[in-house]
């Protein structure tokens, strides 16, 4: 009786916390994390559902800023044996995108950096072909072999506003981001270019992220980082 009993508190726990993990979920639809400080101590952390097991996978976002630091970074994704296993930033130096995959590095030039206007990124890489591609504001990169052919495996750290180093951590001053972020979604897959066009145009049947889900997201927030509305934030 004891067992049973036990067994029945152990199953209403387990229920318990599942309840506050979904609590724990917010629709960021229509809403935008804003970072307003040139420091380490500001960044966000997204939570997937579930651990790494990754094939091909398309990052989308939309960004908004003036480019306080050298090369701010949009998206660092970072495993034990990668800190850079798939991160995006723009070099001002050089005036190229910079996408990293299992810490290896391939530029795109020639694709758009607007100040103080929204730009609309994706990038995407393939393990089977070990091909990467970016769109920046409709426009196409042409297509890049980078990094080694093995899919994305493990439990990623994904941090907003930051450029990770080393695992969960080792930020650098010259690629904090300052501005707005909104509108992350990861695919675990390589989008169409139909779907990538629709997102570049907000529509508002975009296809969602299955891996990170900016209308279904678990976040931890730190420093002067913050949720805001889009439309009081921009026009």
């Amino acid at each position: 009786m004891k067992r049973v009993a036990s067994y029945v508190f152990f199953i209403v726990l387990c229920g318990l916390a599942l309840s506050q993990l979904e609590k724990d979920r917010k629709c960021l639809r229509e809403k935008v994390i804003t970072f307003p400080e040139l420091t380490i101590n500001n960044w966000v952390k997204l939570h997937p559902n579930e651990s790494m097991d990754l094939s091909a996978a398309t990052v989308c976002l939309r960004f908004y800023t003036e480019q306080a630091s050298p090369s701010p970074c949009l998206f660092s994704l970072a495993t034990p044996s990668h800190p850079q296993d798939f991160s995006l930033r723009w070099s001002g130096d050089s005036k190229k995108y910079q996408m990293f995959i299992h810490n290896t590095q391939v530029e795109f030039k020639g694709l758009t950096f607007n100040m103080n206007q929204w730009n609309s990124v994706c990038a995407s890489w393939d393990a089977n072909s070990g091909l990467a591609q970016m769109f920046v504001n409709e426009v196409a990169s042409i297509k890049k072999a980078v990094g080694t052919k093995v899919s994305f495996k493990g439990n990623p750290v994904i941090t907003l506003g930051q450029y990770q180093t080393q695992y969960d951590g080792g930020f650098l001053q010259p690629s904090i981001f300052t501005g707005f972020i909104a509108d992350v979604h990861v695919h675990g897959q390589v989008l169409t270019t139909r779907q990538i066009k629709t997102y570049m145009e907000a529509k508002t049947k975009y296809k969602l992220g299955d891996y990170i889900n900016w209308h279904n997201l678990m976040y931890t927030i730190a420093g002067s980082a913050q949720v805001e509305e889009k439309h009081h934030v921009t026009f």
